[in-house]
């Protein structure tokens, strides 16, 4: 798409810095979502909108309120380009995945990169030193970082604490919907389902907790838009002549929370079915905030349950009906003081050569933690609980492990939400330690091969004439690279999603260059070459 560089001067700007909340929309006409504040991922709370561009890259991207540049961040993975503005009603708007910045912005990072030699930045400005008017086109869309496709990922935060905020509770537009939302079904942790249809079900769910129930529930745009997240939630029982509730309104969140996620998608359901459901009681995670039932709904027996959710533009999805609460014995959220449980609060866990331990704190659910050993190098954790906290795993290797392989040792952890890598630590006692926020199957890998440079070839790069060169690892992250013309240290970007180096071209036709990369082990390589 041809870049447009829009400034507002008009009435529209004139006095905004007396006034708060997000005046001119990120993007320009009808915007469509990719995901909404507060939805369910895996290990996390979406803390922002995406917005999508049509599956294009360089839509221009606007100041939503007069302010100032507060921070500029440029790094291969996470939000890749971003920008952060501070505005005078404390708030700050976050632009990530961008493709590139405004001119002189952009001229600003490669200035900064030059200075310290570095190609990923992180940098923070001083207030006022570059303003921005509501309205200016500050950089234009793009799919960088950790992005799966083009879209900006657009956030509105409380500067104060850096807690992200529901942007359309401060005057992101929703826009025109065609597609109400619904419950589609109802899910247990054992696997039973009840489909949602004309609003309700009528085969009685059994459950020995509440949180083995959650809700399978459906938004839209319109029907061939993405499925978007809910605001809120409520739960209400009755049962004779006696009814209570309880619910939550996700609008903020800390990111020190954010893996709270985990809890309330049914973990159960989403290791067996993929699906992300909302659990309808709380988790040991400090989120979402569940206002107490006015009533225990502790007693075994046959209640009538009515679930109501909304949506982000404050249409409502309710189904109702039967739910058989069975008797409890052994269930994990059976005891009632299960939060002050101790083999939840803090502990350890040892399988011959390798010691977990772990904090107060640390799992969404109860649990009676059992790591066993099931290889040479390899170990399963047990009951599949989400994690909160870093877990702690002490290796203790053999007598014979080469010391050339003890900083190059990798942890391996998957479970049912996702996988993880973890280069270790190598400690003077001579064992190995991994700080790991995953509890299920591990296993034990050297790495000490170098990442791999592949055929230099022409490119454009943010619309300007570039080389890229292939550029992956086999395990690990790469977090150094660097390039060098004739000597000069150069400019360079490493698209991680994409596999690709990129060097601007500049002014120079000819010269000699010389390209290195290394990984999270310390594996280092270099490329030599001329150009063109």
């Amino acid at each position: 798409m041809p870049r447009i560089f829009i400034a507002f001067f008009g009435l529209c700007s004139l006095g905004l810095w007396g006034q708060g909340g997000i005046l001119v929309q990120p993007i320009a006409g009808e915007m469509d979502f990719a995901g909404t504040f507060g939805e369910l991922r895996s290990h996390h709370f979406h803390s922002g909108v995406d917005v999508r561009t049509q599956g294009q890259t360089g839509w221009p991207v606007r100041a939503v309120q007069d302010g100032y540049l507060s921070r500029m961040v440029v790094r291969p993975d996470g939000f890749g380009w971003a920008l952060y503005l501070r505005h005078p009603d404390g708030h700050t708007s976050v632009y990530a995945h961008l493709d590139d910045f405004q001119p002189a912005w952009h001229d600003l990072a490669l200035a900064r990169a030059a200075a310290s030699r570095s190609t990923r930045l992180d940098l923070y400005f001083e207030p006022h030193a570059y303003p921005v008017r509501a309205g200016d086109t500050i950089a234009w869309s793009g799919n960088s970082g950790g992005s799966a496709g083009p879209h900006l990922h657009f956030e509105w935060r409380d500067t104060g604490t850096e807690e992200p905020l529901d942007p359309f509770d401060y005057g992101m537009l929703y826009g025109d919907d065609s597609y109400a939302p619904r419950i589609v079904a109802l899910h247990t942790a054992d696997g039973q389902k009840a489909p949602v249809t004309a609003g309700g079900w009528t085969t009685p769910l059994r459950v020995q907790s509440w949180q083995d129930l959650s809700a399978e529930i459906k938004d839209k745009k319109y029907p061939q838009g993405l499925n978007l997240g809910i605001e809120a939630l409520e739960v209400h029982w009755s049962w004779g002549e006696q009814e209570a509730s309880h619910g939550f309104h996700l609008d903020r969140f800390s990111f020190d929370d954010t893996r709270c996620a985990d809890g309330l998608m049914q973990p159960q359901v989403h290791r067996r079915t993929g699906l992300r459901t909302y659990r309808l009681a709380p988790s040991l995670g400090a989120l979402p905030i569940w206002s107490a039932p006015e009533k225990s709904v502790t007693m075994p027996g046959r209640y009538t349950l009515t679930v109501t959710a909304r949506a982000v533009n404050g249409d409502l999805a309710i189904a109702r009906g039967p739910v058989d609460l069975l008797p409890g014995n052994g269930h994990p959220w059976a005891d009632p003081e299960v939060a002050n449980k101790v083999d939840i609060q803090s502990g350890e866990r040892v399988a011959e050569d390798l010691r977990m331990t772990w904090s107060r704190g640390s799992f969404t659910d109860p649990l009676v933690p059992e790591l066993v050993k099931t290889g040479e190098r390899s170990w399963k954790a047990s009951p599949d609980v989400p994690v909160l906290r870093a877990l702690r795993y002490e290796w203790t290797p053999p007598s014979d492990y080469p010391t050339a392989w003890r900083s190059k040792t990798v942890l391996i952890g998957r479970d049912g939400r996702g996988s993880y890598r973890i280069v270790g630590e190598p400690l003077t006692d001579g064992r190995i330690r991994f700080n790991m926020k995953l509890y299920g199957t591990l296993t034990l890998v050297q790495d000490t091969e170098a990442p791999t440079f592949t055929t230099l070839k022409a490119a454009t790069f943010q619309g300007r004439p570039a080389w890229y060169i292939g550029l992956r690892d086999n395990l690990l992250d790469i977090t150094q690279y660097g390039a060098e013309i004739d000597g000069t240290w150069t400019w360079s970007y490493y698209d991680a999603k994409n596999k690709r180096l990129y060097i601007p071209k500049g002014t120079q036709t000819s010269g000699a260059m010389k390209l290195f990369a290394q990984d999270e082990a310390g594996n280092r390589t270099t490329f030599e070459g001329t150009f063109p």
